[in-house]
C-alpha cells in the first residue's frame, strides 16, 4: 500500500468511481468514469484488459489495494 496521504486520495477516488458502495471498481463503473465529459465511448473489452491486468485477486474489480497499486501511488 502506499503512505496515508496517498491513501487518503484513493479512497476519494474510489468513493468517486464506486457508484454502487460496494468498495471495488467495475468494469462498468470505470468505463462510465473514463467516458465522462469526452463524448466518446470506450470500448468495454480495453476497461476489461486494463482490470484484469490489476485484478490481483481475480474478482473481477478493483479494490482499494488494487487501484492504489496500479496507479502506483505517484
Amino acid at each position: 500500500m502506499c503512505c496515508p496521504a496517498k491513501k487518503a486520495e484513493m479512497l476519494e477516488l474510489l468513493s468517486v468511481l464506486d457508484k454502487n458502495n460496494d468498495k471495488k471498481v467495475s468494469v462498468d463503473e470505470l468505463k462510465e468514469f473514463l467516458e465522462q465529459g469526452r463524448g466518446t465511448t470506450l470500448d468495454k473489452s480495453i476497461v476489461q484488459k486494463f482490470i484484469d491486468k490489476h485484478d490481483k485477486d481475480k474478482d473481477g474489480k478493483l479494490d482499494l489495494e488494487e487501484l492504489a497499486e496500479c496507479l502506483a501511488c505517484a
